[in-house]
């Protein structure tokens, strides 16, 4: 996708019905690409408004995870939150940082484990 825009000039367009030509802003651009990267590769896109905080709904749909599974992060303080009334509000940064982190632990579990394997012999 990314290289086809590049062909196409660089920047994405978009034609109105009425045939207005509309240049979009690189962050929409790039928001864009990435949804498209993502369906390409049979992954599904989420698209979520950035607001400081999320509710725990939103935080779930970002972590990929049931709100049940957030709302029990927080409550282990494993994922900072904040009460606003009666309902819980998580920091975008937060989210995403948990996610990375996440991310990171398989990453080197599974880097563990293949390395064990091929310790034992039993990975080529």
């Amino acid at each position: 996708m990314r290289r086809a825009i590049d062909r196409a000039g660089g920047h994405l367009r978009v034609t109105t019905a009425d045939g207005t030509v509309l240049d979009l802003p690189e962050p929409v651009e790039r928001a864009l690409v990435e949804v498209l990267q993502a369906a390409a590769d049979g992954d599904r896109p989420l698209v979520v408004r950035s607001p400081e905080d999320l509710t725990t709904e939103q935080a779930a749909a970002v972590l990929g995870v049931s709100r049940p599974t957030v709302v029990r992060l927080i409550d282990t303080g494993k994922l900072p939150a904040r009460m606003v009334g009666t309902h819980r509000r998580v920091a975008l940064g937060d989210v995403l940082a948990h996610r990375h982190a996440s991310t990171q632990r398989r990453h080197d579990a599974l880097d563990q484990m293949t390395r064990q394997a091929e310790d034992l012999g039993l990975y080529d």
